[in-house]
Parts: structure tokens; sequence; C-alpha cells
């Protein structure tokens, strides 16, 4: 059972959330995590903390594409600010499997409705000391390898959660998210979705891509219109 997901109570009853099936690694005689070919490594965990992504999303991509969702809980921390059990977890996909698992989440966008949010998503790569290779060791060492990994963020109109990958840290430095302000065509795009009063989870999402389109098309046409007037400043000159 993957340890991130938690229990749920209330005053009468004790339960679990809705949950995906998902498949512990096995590593077996393997020294580092590249050691077990054929899968994309990935932390989701950005999704589930901040981003309102839930196993109900994952299923429907699941399901969808009929794919596996593998996982592993690493002795050692691998990120710094995801909290306990997720500092120490990476997912992993069958690489033919991975593309669906990234167009899914980025194609899914989240809202609450009374909170006036909406939440979106983004794919990074980020740079740790291989978490098995730690495991192994008990100490980062200076012949510990280095591999990249995957990591989701998230884009809100309230903020933004991701890795800064251009960030200098210690060896042996766990990485964490930054918090950052939202990017503007989330916050207009959001001003306008949220300025009604009769927005339902129904009509949401088509409302929002309507949005989308147009402010795409406005940005469209004002580059086009710059262009214009550029290639004519630059026949004046001549």
């Amino acid at each position: 059972m993957d340890p991130t997901e938690p229990e749920v109570e209330d005053k009468f009853y004790e339960f679990k959330a809705f949950r995906v099936p998902k498949y512990q690694i096995k590593f077996d005689r393997a020294e580092r995590i590249s050691d077990i070919e054929g899968y994309m490594w990935y932390s989701p965990a950005a999704l589930y903390a901040w981003g309102r992504f839930t196993d109900v999303n994952l299923a429907e991509i699941v399901s969808r594409e009929d794919i596996k969702v593998f996982w592993y809980k690493f002795d050692k921390p691998i990120f710094s600010n995801f909290g306990k059990d997720w500092n120490h977890t990476l997912w992993a996909a069958a690489l033919d499997d991975w593309p669906k698992i990234v167009d899914g989440v980025l194609e899914t966008v989240q809202f609450d409705i009374p909170l006036k949010t909406l939440y979106q998503y983004a794919l990074q790569e980020v740079e740790v000391l291989d978490p098995l290779e730690v495991d192994k060791q008990r100490v980062v060492l200076g012949t510990t390898s280095a591999v990249r990994v995957k990591a989701f963020a998230v884009l809100s109109n309230q903020a933004q959660y991701a890795f800064d990958i251009n960030k200098q840290r210690a060896r042996g430095e766990a990485p964490g998210m930054d918090t950052r302000k939202p990017l503007e065509s989330h916050v207009k795009a959001a001003r306008v979705l949220f300025s009604g009063d009769s927005l339902t989870q129904d009509d949401v999402f088509s409302k929002y891509k309507r949005i989308r389109k147009r402010f795409e098309d406005a940005a469209y046409a004002t580059e086009s219109q710059n262009k214009h007037a550029e290639e004519r400043r630059k026949r004046g000159s001549k």
C-alpha cells in the first residue's frame, strides 16, 4: 500500500479514501534506481499537497490509458518540504506509459469554486542524489551518484509551487519546492471565470476553455499587429 494514502475519519466511521492500486517496486540486488531499467521515476507530491489532485483524478487516467502506477518509499528523504511520507517517496511508470501519465496530468484542470481558485499542472526535472544508493550507503559520499527525476508542479491563480531548478544547493541537500507569485494569465482567467454567481462544476471547465481561447486569440492578434507594424517600420526606414 502506498504510504502517502491517508485514512479518513469522522464521528461515527473510519474509512479509507478512494485510491488507485499502486505496486511497490522490488529492487532485489539493485544498487541504484538506474539499475532498474524501463522506468521513469517521478514525484506527484505537489499535486496532492497543493494542487487539489486526488486518486479520483488519477483513476481517470489509469483506467482510460490502462496503465499501472509503481512506487517506493526510501529510508532517507529525497525532498525537503512535501511532508513526512512524500519526502521519502518516488513513483515510477513504465517508459511506454510515462507519456500517457504526463498528458493526462497536464490536461487536467481543477476548480475550487467557493474559494475562486483554479489549478493547472506543469512538469519539471530536478537532480537528486540516487535515493537507493543513499539508503545502501547510509551516508552521502563524494562518489554518490546523482540522478534526474521528474516532478509535477502546481500552477494556480493564487500561487505557483515549483522547484527553482537554477538554485545552487549543497551536496546532499534535499531540494524543496518554492512558492512563487501566480502567472498573470491565470490571475486574469480566474478573475473572469469566477466573476459570476451561477458557476457550477458542470459548466466551469467549458467556460474556462472559452476564456483561455479568447485570451489566446487576443494574444495572437496583438502579436500579429506588432509584427505588421515592425515590418512597416523596416520598410519605411529603407
